[in-house]
C-alpha cells in the first residue's frame, strides 16, 4: 500500500507507550490469540481492499479482520482503525441493516478516533471516516448533508494522498448527478491523476470507469473510449473477470451510441466465443446485458422477429433467473418497442407499464424518464396526442427534476413533432429564465384528469383496433404499479382485487388460484366477503370452474338465467349476483393458474372494452401471482429444510428436543417487541433455528454427559460456535439473509467481551446476536439439563436483571420484560410435559386469559401478599412452569 509523506516516519518506534495500548485493549484483548503474529497487517489490510474492489466481500471481511488484530497486537491503533472503518463500509453495503448498523459501528470508529486524536497519522483517518459517512448519507438521499460531510474530509487529509483521490471519485459521481459535468470531470481527473502517482491499479480502474461513462454520456466518445478501454486493461491485468465484463458492455454501448454496430458485433461475438460451450455464463447478469445489446442492434437493423425471440428465450430468462431488475426493466421495454412494430400496442403498454414499476420500485430515476419517454412515442403511434404529450411532459419533469440534462434534449426533439406550440412554450421559458413545471402534475394524476369528463374523452379506436380511453390507461397503469415487486400472495391477491374492482367499475372481484394437485380452485380472500376467509370448491364446478376447463371467455349479463352459474355461493353469503365476466388467468407458458371473476356492473352490463381491460390485467396478475406462488413454495422449502436441521441437531440430545424451535420464538417476540422489521425478524428466526449447528462437531460423550463438564470438556464444546460460522458461512442464504452465519454465531457473545467464539464487545456484537444471545441463556436455565433441574423462574428475572450490560444488552432485557406472559407461555408448551394433550389444550386455553407482561409478573413475584387475582395468575403460571418437575431445582 503506498503511503503519504506523513505516513511513512510512523513506520518505527510508533506506539511504545503502553498507556495508548491500555485504551484499546478493552476492544481487541479477546481477538489477539487467533491472529498469526507472522502474518503482514499492511498485506492483509491491501489484499481485503483489493478483494473489495473484486466484490469478494467476505474474503475482504477476512482479511481486513485479521490485519485487524494483527494491527492492535502491534499497537498500530491507526491501522486498527482504519480496518474497522474500512469493515463498517463493507458490513453497510452487505447488510440490510444498511446505515443503522453503519452509524452504530463508525460512531465506535470515531470513538477510537478520539481517543487517539495525538496521534501521528490521525488526520487521514478521520477524513475516511468522514468520507464514509458522508456516503452514508449521500446512498439515503440526504445529498447536502452527505456532500457537507465529503468538504469537510478534505480539509483533513494529504491533498496528494488515496483518501483525497476517493473523496474527489465521490464528488464527481455527485456533480454529474446535478449536471454539472464540468467540475465532475475536474473531480475525477484529479483523482485518476493522484491514483496513478500512487499506483494503485484497482483504485486507477474504478476511476477510470466513471469518466468513460460520464463522457459517454456527455456524447464525448473519444476520451469515453479511451478510459473505459484504460479502466478494461487495468481490471484485465487484476484478473477482475467480473468488472471487464461490465466494461465490456460499456464499450458495446458506446459503439451503438456512435451508431458503429459492427465494431459492437464483433464484440459481442467476441464475448459469446468465451461462452461458447459453457451451459451457464460466469457473470450471467453482465451477460444478459450483453445480449440486451445484441436485441437492441437487431431491433435497430429491422430484425424484429430475431430480436424479440432472444429477447423472450434468452434476455428475460436470464434476468428473472439472476434476479436482475434493471436488466429485466431495459429488457422489457425493448420489448415494448417490439410490440408497438406489430401492431400489439394494448400489449406494448402493458408491457412499458412492467418496465416502469420496476425502475419505481428500483427508484432509477433516469430510467423512469426514458420510460416516460417511450410511453409518448408509443401513444403516438396510436394517435394520441393528448396522452403523447403528457407522457413526454412526464419525462421531461423527472429529468429536471433530477439534474438528467443529458436527456432534456432529447425529450424536447420529441415534444417538437408531438406538439410544436407546447415546446415553444418551453423555448419560451428557457430563455426567460422561467420555471417549466410550476403547475405540472404527474402522468398519473394527468390522466385520472382526463378520465374524469366524458366531455374530455371518450372511447375511439385506433389503428389496431386499441382503445385509446384515458381510464383504461390508467387502470392498466395503476394495476402494474400495485402489483409490481410484491410476493406475498395474500397482499398480491388483495391488492389485484382491489385494483381490479375499481378499474372494472364493479361491485366484487374474486380471483380464484387452481390447485393443480387437489384439482380445485381456491381464494384465501374475496373482496367484499368479510366473514369468510377462503372459498374452495372443486375445478370444474360453476362458471369459475367451466373457464378453468375449457379457457373460455364468458360475459353474462344475467347469471341466474345460465344454468352453468353455482349458486351455492351466493345462498352461503347471501350475496345476488346479476352480472358477472369471467376469465382465465395464464403463466408465461400460457397454462391457465388461475380465474378472474368480477360480478355487478354498477352501470349497466360488462362490455366488450371490460373485457380488454381484464384481459390485459389477467395477463400480468398471473406473472405476478406464479411469481408469488414460487416465492412462497421456495420461502416453505427452504424453512422446511431449516427446521429439519435445527430438529436433528436437537435430537443428538434428547433433553434438548425442542431448544432451536424455543430459542427461535423467544426471540422473535424480543425483536417485535424491539420493532425489527420482517427481513431483520426473518434473519432472526433462521440464526436461532441454526445457531448450534456446529454441535455436529462436539464429542457425543461430552454433548450427552450426565454431570458437569470439566474445564477441558468446556473448552472442547465452546469450539460449537465458531463451528457454527464455518458450516454456515459456505451455506448459500438469499441476500437479505447473509448475516444469518454471524448472527448465528454470536449467542455466546457478552456485552463485556468475555463471551465466545470472537469475544466481541458492546455494539461490536450485532443487534440480532445480542437478542439471541438472551434467548438462548433464558432457553437454557428454563429447560433441564443432564447436570440439572429447570432453574425457578423468579430466579431465572432476577439472572436477567442483574446481567444486563454485562452479559445482556440492557435493551433486549427491557424488550424481554415487555412480552406477555401468555405468549411466553405458549413457547414454553413447546417443550416436552408430563400431560396429556386434552390436559395441555386446556391449560393452553386457561392461559390464554393472561394479559400481563413479564415485568408485570416479575412486581407480584415480589410482593409479600397476593391478591387472589395474582394468586391465580402465579398458579396458573407455575402449573405450567412446574409442570411434572417440581423436585431438585437448583
Amino acid at each position: 500500500m503506498a503511503k503519504s509523506p506523513q505516513e511513512f516516519q510512523y513506520d518505527h518506534d510508533p506506539y511504545d507507550d503502553e498507556k495508548r495500548y491500555d485504551s484499546i485493549e478493552g476492544i481487541v484483548a479477546s481477538h489477539l490469540e487467533v491472529a498469526d503474529i507472522n502474518e503482514d497487517p499492511d498485506k492483509l489490510y491491501d489484499t481485503g481492499l483489493l478483494l473489495n474492489f473484486k466484490k469478494d466481500y467476505d474474503g475482504a471481511i477476512d482479511c481486513l479482520d485479521r490485519a485487524y488484530k494483527l494491527y492492535s497486537r502491534k499497537k498500530n491503533f491507526i491501522g486498527a482503525i482504519r480496518c474497522l472503518i474500512e469493515l463498517a463500509w463493507l458490513k453497510y453495503n452487505e447488510s440490510d441493516e444498511g446505515s443503522s448498523k453503519a452509524s452504530r459501528a463508525f460512531a465506535e470508529a470515531q470513538e477510537m478516533v478520539e481517543a487517539h486524536i495525538n496521534e501521528p497519522g490521525i488526520n487521514e483517518t478521520r477524513a475516511r471516516l468522514l468520507h464514509y459517512k458522508g456516503l452514508v448519507k449521500y446512498r439515503t438521499g440526504h445529498y447536502g448533508e452527505g456532500v457537507k460531510f465529503f468538504k469537510q474530509a478534505k480539509t483533513f487529509c494529504w491533498q496528494d494522498g488515496l483518501d483525497a483521490a476517493k473523496i474527489n471519485d465521490s464528488l464527481g459521481i455527485h456533480y454529474e448527478r446535478t449536471g454539472d459535468f464540468h467540475r465532475a470531470v475536474k473531480s475525477l481527473e484529479a483523482s485518476l491523476k493522484i491514483k496513478q502517482n500512487l499506483g494503485i491499479p484497482w483504485e486507477e480502474a474504478i476511476t477510470a470507469q466513471i469518466l468513460g461513462r460520464l463522457h459517454l454520456i456527455k456524447e464525448e466518445f473519444d476520451l469515453a473510449h479511451k478510459y473505459l478501454l484504460e479502466s478494461r486493461e487495468l481490471s484485465d491485468s487484476l484478473a477482475d473477470a467480473k468488472r471487464v465484463a461490465s466494461l465490456n458492455n460499456e464499450l458495446i454501448k458506446l459503439y451503438i451510441h456512435q451508431g458503429n454496430h459492427d465494431q459492437a458485433r464483433l464484440l459481442i461475438a467476441e464475448i459469446e466465443r468465451e461462452h461458447n460451450g459453457t451451459k451457464l455464463p460466469k457473470h450471467p447478469k453482465e451477460y444478459g446485458v450483453t445480449q440486451l445489446y445484441k436485441a437492441f442492434i437487431l431491433f435497430a437493423d429491422r430484425n424484429f422477429n430475431d430480436a424479440f425471440e432472444l429477447l423472450s428465450k434468452k434476455v428475460i430468462p436470464l434476468f428473472e433467473k439472476n434476479k436482475a431488475k434493471k436488466g429485466l426493466g431495459k429488457a422489457y421495454r425493448l420489448r415494448s418497442r417490439l410490440e408497438c412494430e406489430f401492431g400489439d400496442y394494448k400489449k406494448a403498454l402493458e408491457t412499458m407499464g412492467e418496465a416502469l414499476a420496476i425502475f419505481k420500485e428500483l427508484n432509477l430515476v433516469d430510467e423512469q424518464a426514458k420510460t416516460h419517454f417511450e410511453f409518448g412515442k408509443i401513444f403516438m403511434e396510436m394517435n394520441d396526442k393528448k396522452l403523447a404529450l403528457k407522457s413526454l411532459m412526464e419525462a421531461l419533469r423527472v429529468a429536471e427534476d433530477n439534474g438528467l440534462r443529458f436527456l432534456t434534449s432529447y425529450i424536447e426533439d420529441e415534444l417538437y413533432r408531438t406538439d410544436v406550440e407546447r415546446w415553444q412554450e418551453i423555448v419560451d421559458k428557457r430563455a426567460q429564465h422561467q420555471r417549466v413545471f410550476e403547475q405540472e402534475r404527474t402522468l398519473l394524476d394527468a390522466l385520472t384528469s382526463l378520465s374524469e369528463g366524458d366531455e374530455q374523452i371518450s372511447p375511439e379506436t385506433v389503428t389496431g383496433g386499441v382503445s385509446s380511453h384515458a381510464k383504461s390507461m390508467i387502470s392498466l397503469l395503476r394495476v402494474a404499479q400495485a402489483m409490481s415487486g410484491e410476493r406475498d400472495l395474500e397482499k398480491l391477491l388483495e391488492l389485484v382485487m382491489e385494483e381490479t374492482k375499481q378499474a372494472l367499475d364493479c361491485d366484487r372481484c374474486t380471483v380464484f388460484i387452481y390447485d393443480q394437485d387437489r384439482n380445485e380452485l381456491w381464494s384465501r380472500v374475496a373482496s367484499g366477503l368479510d366473514n369468510i376467509k377462503e372459498i374452495r370448491f372443486p375445478a370444474h364446478l360453476g362458471l369459475a370452474g367451466y373457464v378453468c376447463k375449457t379457457g373460455e371467455v364468458l360475459n353474462i349479463k344475467d347469471a341466474y338465467d345460465d344454468p352453468r352459474f353455482n349458486k351455492e355461493v351466493d345462498k352461503k353469503t347471501g350475496y345476488k349476483t346479476e352480472n358477472l365476466l369471467c376469465m382465465p388467468m395464464r403463466n408465461r407458458n400460457s397454462e391457465i393458474v388461475g380465474v378472474f371473476q368480477v360480478l355487478n356492473k354498477y352501470n349497466g352490463h360488462f362490455e366488450k372494452t371490460d373485457e380488454d381491460l381484464l384481459m390485459a390485467i389477467s395477463s400480468q396478475a398471473g406473472v405476478a401471482l406464479e411469481n408469488a406462488k414460487l416465492a412462497a413454495d421456495q420461502k416453505t422449502a427452504f424453512e422446511s429444510f431449516i427446521k429439519t436441521l435445527s430438529r436433528t441437531i436437537d435430537a443428538r440430545d434428547p433433553i434438548t428436543a425442542g431448544h432451536s424451535e424455543r430459542v427461535a420464538q423467544y426471540a422473535n417476540s424480543i425483536g417485535g417487541e424491539m420493532h425489527l422489521n420482517a427481513e431483520e425478524c426473518e434473519t432472526l428466526v433462521y440464526s436461532s433455528l441454526l445457531h448450534d449447528i456446529g454441535k455436529i462437531g462436539i464429542r457425543e460423550d461430552i454433548l450427552t454427559k450426565d454431570g458437569r463438564l470439566t474445564e477441558k470438556e468446556y473448552r472442547h464444546i465452546q469450539k460449537h460456535a465458531e463451528y457454527t460460522y464455518e458450516i454456515l458461512k459456505n451455506i448459500h442464504f438469499e441476500k437479505h439473509l447473509k448475516r444469518v452465519p454471524e448472527i448465528a454465531a454470536s449467542h455466546h457473545e457478552k456485552m463485556d467481551g468475555t463471551g465466545y467464539f470472537r469475544g466481541l464487545k458492546g455494539s461490536e456484537i450485532p443487534l440480532l446476536g445480542r437478542i439471541l444471545a438472551l434467548s438462548d441463556v433464558f432457553d437454557a436455565i428454563t429447560s433441564r439439563r443432564h447436570y440439572r433441574n429447570r432453574m425457578p423462574f423468579e430466579r431465572v428475572l432476577k439472572i436477567l436483571a442483574k446481567d444486563a450490560g454485562t452479559h445482556f444488552d440492557p435493551d433486549c432485557v427491557e424488550a424481554f420484560f415487555n412480552i406477555r406472559l401468555n405468549d411466553l407461555g405458549q413457547i414454553l408448551l413447546v417443550e416436552k410435559r408430563i400431560l396429556t394433550p386434552e390436559m395441555d389444550s386446556a391449560l393452553a386455553k386457561s392461559f390464554n386469559e393472561l394479559t400481563i407482561t413479564i415485568r408485570e409478573y416479575a412486581e407480584i413475584l415480589q410482593k409479600e401478599k397476593m391478591t387472589k387475582g395474582e394468586a391465580d395468575i402465579h398458579r396458573l403460571f407455575s402449573g405450567l412452569y412446574h409442570r411434572g418437575e417440581l423436585d431438585n431445582l437448583d
